[in-house]
């Protein structure tokens, strides 16, 4: 029985060691993906760019993409022009590893894409990470803002300082980007839902694909990295300097932006509106796409060029 759990024990470890340490082959651009390509500060850009009138950019939240906006582009672009980049570091977007990813760096990035598409004003549209950029960008650019929507914005500090200091620890990188797999993708999806029928397995394929392009695992631990605490900290204080029309959408049900987040960025943005979603997540553009497509074109209506 010893040998029997000695034998075991070993195979265990083969197998963590063949998982974590293995060669990684990183996938091709698919063929299927959507959208174009453009060069944005030497690097190369995934991005939708369609319809026209009022530009809203679409800012997606940490590791996702384009794909999280799908049911909303399309839609949308029926009243306005509306774009959306892959944010480097994530989807189909260029990964150097060797990059700024940090959220004064993601804030210029936005502002070089508007420049690079001729967009001299848009509506920032911002989900989970995304609203944390397009709060940032407004406070940095006021003039090349014209109002905010903040899909559960991650607005405020909520990860805890000491995953930030592990992610930061020597060698860390080399070695959890390696342990990244489906499986941390379907228990994303998991808190990111109310509704677990949304997480198909299609779903959980086109969230998961991206992480297997070149760099794809070892990007997302650089922007943890990059993550600044103490200056996610300060960044509250100065929302009260943002007069920008402001929509702020949640879901009630949110497991990773809590609700009382909503209501606190609602105090803390002087010219805002809270729309609650019930029965619905984090990943509220998905989970209620119709009554978020909506709320943002009644909004978009009282936006003035």
């Amino acid at each position: 029985m010893k040998k029997i759990v000695i034998f075991t024990g070993l195979l265990f470890v083969v197998l963590i060691c063949f998982f974590l340490f293995r060669p990684i082959t990183p996938i091709g651009l698919p063929d299927d993906i959507p959208g174009k390509f453009i060069s944005v500060n030497s690097q190369n850009i995934r991005y939708v760019d369609a319809g026209s009138g009022l530009p809203l950019v679409f800012i997606h939240g940490f590791g996702a993409s384009i794909f999280s906006w799908r049911k909303n582009l399309e839609p949308l672009s029926e009243y306005h022009r509306v774009c959306a980049p892959d944010l480097p570091g994530f989807g189909y977007s260029d990964k150097p590893l060797d990059a700024d990813y940090s959220i004064d760096a993601y804030a210029d990035f936005m502002i070089q894409f508007m420049d690079r598409l001729k967009i001299e004003k848009a509506v920032l549209v911002g989900h989970s990470l995304g609203g944390g950029i397009a709060l940032l960008t407004s406070l940095k650019y006021p003039a090349r803002v014209l109002a905010l929507v903040l899909l559960d914005a991650e607005a405020y500090p909520i990860t805890p300082p000491l995953m930030l200091k592990i992610a930061k620890l020597p060698g860390v990188r080399s070695v959890v980007h390696r342990a990244i797999g489906e499986w941390v993708v379907r228990v994303s999806l998991q808190r990111s839902f109310h509704d677990p029928s949304f997480i198909t397995e299609p779903l959980i394929e086109e969230y998961y694909r991206p992480f297997l392009t070149e760099n794809g695992k070892a990007a997302p631990i650089r922007v943890l990295q990059a993550m600044d605490f103490e200056k996610l900290q300060e960044l509250p204080e100065r929302y009260r300097n943002i007069t920008k029309k402001t929509l702020i959408i949640w879901g009630r049900e949110d497991q990773i932006s809590g609700i009382h987040l909503a209501r606190k960025l609602k105090k803390d943005l002087p010219n805002s509106r809270l729309r609650i979603i019930p029965e619905c997540g984090h990943l509220v553009q998905e989970e209620k796409p119709e009554e978020v497509n909506r709320a943002i074109i009644r909004f978009a209506k009282r936006i003035r060029r």
